[in-house]
């Protein structure tokens, strides 16, 4: 995995998880463990389905918002929209750091 891989997993565990435990205020390690897992499996394919298949971006970016919500929603037990609310700010938070920071 190259650095700048690297880089784009950890600011996104980073940024998600900082907007999961400001909405809900709850236990921060488990929030973060929650942060690590669902992105350690959704930005990977999320990376290779724009890089490799050329996929539209908003596409790519409005399957991950639906896969983390339902994610998050078995995780934490919440009502499922306050889970897409959750993936809906998280990934438009870090969606635009991309477009602002890294290079397309």
């Amino acid at each position: 995995m190259s650095s700048l891989a690297l880089l784009a997993l950890g600011s996104t565990i980073a940024v998600e998880f900082l907007v999961y435990w400001v909405v809900l205020r709850t236990t921060p390690l488990r929030l973060f463990c929650y942060s690590v897992l669902i992105n350690t499996l959704t930005l990977p394919l999320a990376n290779f389905a724009y890089s490799s298949l050329s996929l539209n971006f908003y596409l790519i970016e409005g399957v991950v918002i639906l896969s983390e919500s339902f994610l998050l929603f078995l995780l934490l037990q919440k009502r499922y929209l306050l889970c897409l609310l959750l993936s809906l700010i998280a990934n438009s938070i870090t969606a635009l750091i991309s477009f602002l920071f890294l290079p397309f």
